[in-house]
């Protein structure tokens, strides 16, 4: 494997790297790689996949080079960091803790203290370093593996915040609640609040402060306002010149569909049709992408086919909810004039088999792989089986940069019983810690049909 290679695999999370370190007797010849990556923020997309903080640390465990990289590690994680950078480097502390380093457990406790001492008195909370939810990380770290003594004292260090502070800057901790509630079970929480909160000011401020932050997010639930059939309309045309409409617009769509009757939806149909304007009848058109539309679906196959893009979009995301050998032509015509973005998602429920070689032909031109593409591929071959759709999801696989997506993807290998041993072994390392699950799941099932890796991972 080049450097190249492996550089291009390791920042996506690929067990392949971990297995070429594993395999190959000259591997120091990637630390300088593995190292980069540790100290740069190489996720995709960490609320979906977490960080790949477990991956990274493999990787160095398989390099023998704990000791090597750890004062390096700590002193880029003692730095004022970005929040995504910040979640992989706490994540690889905490391994280094787990095998028992007092050294990472130091520096972990003296950031875990600066960032107490200096949300007290911060002004200002720029977005890309989001030191308050730094903050709440390293208490969600500190009670992970049932440490109570943790929690207590994560209460108590939040609450004195809340008091020197003295405003509502800081008093959102849902994510750390909900995980204690997870870990110690919500009763236990409840009844720590109850008995602890009238001895204790800082608690109590937590307590309050959670409760005033529940009770507004009631109030506006309760007081939103209710759309209307009527409403709607206006708002997509307020919206025609809009710069960023999707985000008002879903909004507003949502909360229609609460009280929408099917007479609404077909008084709608009619008020589309009649619009003039593109952009407004797109803007209108967004509900159905979250309801079935009520009428014949040849008014949306024309839109599809809109020199508007929006409108083009937003027709395509309705019809992708119906199987139609009309969509399926569709389909096939945008495909094969290079528009697989609107022409593999109608597919999704329309997939044939004579459309594979079309679908092979146009996904494996590139080895950049778009996130719409790996999802679109993964629904189709998640809801059709096909024995020869094994190089088209290899390269899904190999090529796409979302891990969470991944693992979707190795699942449908497996429905579709094209999953490799050699993908499989790879697995077993992967960054997402649902694929290295599933590859254990299979491995022990069929542990007589390929052998297990020299080196088993722990999941």
């Amino acid at each position: 494997m080049t450097a190249k290679i492996f550089l291009r695999n390791l920042r996506r999370g690929l067990g392949s790297a971990i297995v070429e370190l594993h395999t190959n007797p000259n591997h120091i010849k990637y630390k300088a790689i593995v190292l980069r990556c540790c100290l740069k923020d190489i996720a995709y997309d960490t609320q979906s996949e977490g960080t790949k903080g477990f991956y990274l640390y493999t990787a160095i465990r398989a390099l023998e080079a704990e000791d090597e990289f750890e004062d390096i590690i700590i002193n880029a994680f003692m730095k004022r960091l970005e929040i995504r950078l910040f979640h992989q480097l706490a994540d690889i502390l905490c391994l280094y803790i787990g095998d028992g380093s007092e050294k990472a457990e130091n520096a972990f406790n003296a950031k875990y203290r600066a960032l107490f001492e200096q949300l007290s008195t911060q002004r200002t909370f720029p977005h890309k370093y989001c030191e308050r939810e730094q903050f709440e990380y390293l208490m969600i770290c500190k009670v992970d593996n049932y440490n109570w003594q943790g929690f207590k004292e994560c209460i108590t260090d939040a609450g004195s915040i809340l008091i020197k502070r003295n405003d509502d800057v800081c008093n959102s901790y849902d994510w750390f609640l909900c995980r204690c509630e997870n870990i110690f079970g919500k009763k236990r929480v409840t009844q720590y609040f109850t008995a602890v909160s009238e001895k204790s000011p800082e608690v109590k401020a937590f307590v309050a402060a959670n409760s005033e932050l529940e009770n507004t997010r009631e109030g506006h639930l309760r007081t939103e306002q209710t759309v209307t059939l009527q409403s709607y309309i206006e708002r997509a045309k307020e919206l025609e010149n809009d710069t960023s409409p999707y985000a008002k617009m879903h909004s507003v769509a949502v909360r229609l569909l609460r009280h929408a009757t099917q007479d609404d939806l077909i008084e709608l149909i009619a008020v589309i049709a009649n619009e003039q304007s593109d952009k407004i009848r797109a803007y209108l058109l967004h509900i159905f992408r979250r309801v079935d539309f009520p009428a014949d679906i040849d008014m949306l196959i024309k839109y599809a086919e809109s020199n508007c893009e929006l409108l083009q979009t937003n027709a395509v995301e309705a019809l992708k909810r119906f199987e139609d050998p009309r969509i399926h032509d569709l389909a096939v015509t945008f495909i094969a004039a290079g528009n697989t973005s609107d022409g593999l998602p109608l597919l999704k429920k329309n997939w044939r088999k004579q459309d594979e070689p079309l679908i092979r032909e146009h996904v494996l031109l590139s080895s950049k792989v778009s996130h719409d593409l790996q999802m679109d591929i993964l629904d189709i071959y998640s809801q059709h089986r096909s024995k020869s759709c094994g190089d088209i999801l290899e390269h899904i696989y190999r090529n796409g940069e979302c891990a969470y997506c991944r693992y979707g993807i190795v699942s449908a290998m497996r429905k579709n019983r094209v999953l490799s041993e050699k993908i499989l072994n790879e697995c077993l390392y992967d960054s997402y810690d649902k694929t290295r699950k599933l590859a254990n799941r299979i491995k022990r099932k069929y542990d007589n049909l390929c052998g297990m890796p020299k080196h088993s991972p722990t999941v």
